[in-house]
């Protein structure tokens, strides 16, 4: 059975400008820094990032950086770039994911941003 897609073609322009927020969320970081300062301590347990599509570790450096100084246990998933779904990533993403609960002795959290989230939601319920 084939599926298929109510939309093809190029996103709407305003779809596509929507993409240079992210810009200027990089631009006011520095001045949210104080209130970030300010966001709660973590309990230390293990938390794994999953970058985007297309993405690698370095995308996740904010993040990882905040969440260490927050007090939480960051690891990122180790498999480079996210070029899509490969049976190994999977694999992989599982076995950390349970070599981390292992070794921690607690729940493990996963932040995936974009197509990491839905390696998040299949590491998660795989494991």
């Amino acid at each position: 059975m084939a599926i298929r897609h109510s939309h093809t073609g190029h996103p709407s322009a305003l779809n596509q400008a929507l993409e240079l927020r992210a810009l200027l969320e990089l631009a006011l970081l520095p001045w949210m820094a104080p209130l970030l300062a300010q966001a709660p301590r973590g309990d230390g347990h293990p938390v794994l990032l999953l970058p985007g599509f297309m993405g690698s570790e370095a995308t996740l450096i904010g993040l990882q950086i905040f969440l260490r100084s927050r007090g939480y246990a960051v690891q990122t998933w180790g498999l480079g770039r996210n070029v899509g779904f490969r049976a190994l990533h999977a694999t992989a993403l599982e076995q950390k994911i349970r070599h981390l609960a292992h070794r921690s002795g607690q729940k493990v959290s996963l932040v995936g941003w974009s197509l990491g989230g839905v390696f998040a939601l299949y590491g998660a319920h795989q494991a």
